[in-house]
């Protein structure tokens, strides 16, 4: 990566070096450890990922939600996300001391299965209850997001680094996979408000074990020096061309990703009539994919490197939406399904491998907040701007083609601007 340089030494099972000019040590024994508690841990918190990233929407839209309601719901939440990126580096200054520092911001987000089922209860305005509800908590999961980001380079050696993402979103996958088809099934099998209480309280008692799971993982401990280190500025990150350039990257590429999220909800639920369990089916396919592709993620970027799997990536992921835009039925979105999957473990593996690799070695964790807010602003105003075109008037198929030629431009930015 041009500009950066690596800077480490390992032996095969007790391994000494030195991440961002900090000398650390961490056994292999230790490594190998973290890394299969993290396998767990992310299997686990699946139906809590389920719930709140794929069914909310599809419930908030059953209740009559707009577009503009969704855009909020996604953009609002990414706001709230991009606050906490922010203000990351602070709470770990603050709290440097892992678990403390992931554990209170995580539980107080996974409170949100408790309040969904809850607002069910309301005579009125269910959806704009929920949706605050989701939005207001997704501040606290801004600093467990940044916490986990920070550290998870720090759970394993610098040479299986691809191998610990690649297996987390593997897992991840498996995990979609079979929870979107057991959750879809209760919410399907049952009448709305009690499918809705079940299915949270399932996901919440999965979710805790895997709470207590994550606490296991011991990562290397953060610089010392990390409480008094002067705060990086954005200015210093945009003098380091490497980091510029891919936070350049970053922005544009999550804003792609993001931005048809919920469009891809309208045209399955209400232009192709997808049920919760149709719609389940297309998420179990992009997760079974996910997982499978996921085993196979790390051979590639050993090969081909980081940046041309990128770009491979991001132009898969705008043939997923070309598919979607054009699907005359529901089983020609399993087609895009499977594309998605496959390409979007792709994309999250190079992309984290790409973000250590840019960061300025001396100020890693300021540029891990950079870099998470800008993804979590894509995330905010990709949905939204999207959102509003199509409160506008702009047909939904038309939004699908308009954010997959920006994810094929990001790839080929990426090509461009960023060398290894």
């Amino acid at each position: 990566m041009r500009g950066v340089k690596r800077n480490t030494r390992h032996t095969t099972h007790d391994t000494h070096f030195t991440i961002h000019h900090c000398p650390v040590s961490l056994s292999y024994k230790d490594a190998l450890r973290n890394e299969r508690l993290n396998a767990i841990e992310v299997v686990l918190a699946t139906p809590f990922i389920v719930l709140v990233t794929q069914y909310v929407p599809v419930l908030v839209t059953r209740l009559g939600a707009s577009p503009l309601l969704l855009g909020i719901l996604t953009s609002g939440a990414a706001l709230m996300l991009t606050l906490a990126s922010a203000l990351g580096p602070a709470w770990l200054r603050r709290v440097p001391d892992w678990p403390r520092n992931i554990s209170i911001p995580l539980l107080l987000w996974r409170s949100v299965l408790v309040w969904v089922p809850l607002l069910l209860f309301l005579p009125a305005l269910q959806a704009e209850a929920i949706v605050m509800a989701v939005v207001a908590l997704n501040f606290v999961a801004g600093f467990s997001n940044y916490t986990f980001t920070t550290f998870l380079s720090r759970m394993t050696l610098p040479d299986r680094l691809a191998r610990l993402v690649s297996s987390r979103w593997t897992m991840l996958g498996i995990g979609m996979a079979g929870f979107t088809v057991v959750l879809a099934a209760i919410l399907d099998a049952l009448p709305r408000p009690t499918n809705y209480v079940i299915a949270c309280a399932l996901s919440l008692a999965v979710g805790m074990v895997g709470f207590f799971v994550l606490r296991q993982v011991r990562p290397l401990p953060l610089d010392p020096q990390v409480t008094t280190r002067p705060r990086a500025r954005l200015r210093d990150f945009l003098a380091h061309p490497p980091a510029r350039d891919y936070l350049l990257i970053t922005l544009l590429a999550h804003t792609a990703v993001n931005a048809p999220g919920p469009l891809i909800t309208l045209q399955m639920v209400r232009v192709l009539r997808a049920t919760d369990v149709d719609f389940g089916w297309y998420l179990a396919i992009f997760w079974v994919s996910l997982a499978v592709v996921g085993l196979f993620t790390p051979q590639l970027t050993e090969r081909f490197g980081n940046v041309r799997v990128f770009a491979a990536a991001c132009a898969g992921m705008g043939l997923q939406l070309v598919i979607l835009a054009f699907a005359p039925a529901l089983p020609v979105t399993w087609i895009a399904g499977f594309i998605g999957g496959a390409t979007s473990v792709m994309l999250q593996v190079t992309a984290y491998g790409l973000m250590v690799q840019c960061a300025p070695a001396e100020k890693f964790e300021g540029y891990v907040g950079a870099y998470t807010a800008a993804v979590n602003f894509a995330v905010f105003a990709g949905p939204l701007a999207m959102s509003a075109m199509t409160d506008a008037g702009l047909p939904i198929a038309a939004g699908l083609l308009i954010a997959a030629a920006a994810r094929i431009a990001a790839g080929a930015l990426s090509l461009r601007l960023v060398t290894e």
